[in-house]
């Protein structure tokens, strides 16, 4: 459970900088612990290393252009080595008082990718849970 009680914005974009940070590491199991069950209404669907290393494939197969300019495929970075997306590091807020949420472009091969984590925090009685919906390209 995450306290986004005080300072939601930097709170949010801190925990998925780190998250994906750890993607970056290679702790994929670490960070797929980090997320809270996927709500139903998004579909039946647990992250695991393998599911997202599975849908990464998927999004950049070799016959991609991605690959033309990055022939090892994609690496995940540590989002702290780049620029930050000063344009794209906004968290929205649920109309409903309900929680946050928060897209990310993915960080492959030192710079930002069209991959978008697409992130929402939940409240709860407790906090607040970190939910990882999908992923998608913009």
């Amino acid at each position: 459970m995450l306290d986004l009680t005080n300072a939601p914005q930097e709170t949010v974009i801190k925990f998925v900088k780190d998250w994906l940070k750890l993607l970056s590491e290679d702790q994929l199991e670490e960070a797929c612990s980090l997320l809270d069950p996927v709500p139903k209404v998004y579909g039946d669907r647990v992250w695991t290393p393998s599911l997202i290393r599975e849908l990464i494939a998927d999004t950049f197969p070799p016959t991609s252009r991605f690959y033309r300019f990055h022939p090892e495929g994609p690496v995940f970075t540590d989002p702290y080595e780049l620029e930050p997306q000063a344009n794209r590091e906004k968290v929205g807020e649920f109309n409903n008082d309900g929680g946050y949420w928060f897209n990310c472009d993915m960080p492959f091969n030192h710079e930002w990718s069209d991959l978008t984590a697409q992130f929402e925090f939940h409240k709860t009685p407790t906090g607040y849970e970190a939910i990882l919906v999908d992923f998608h390209v913009m």
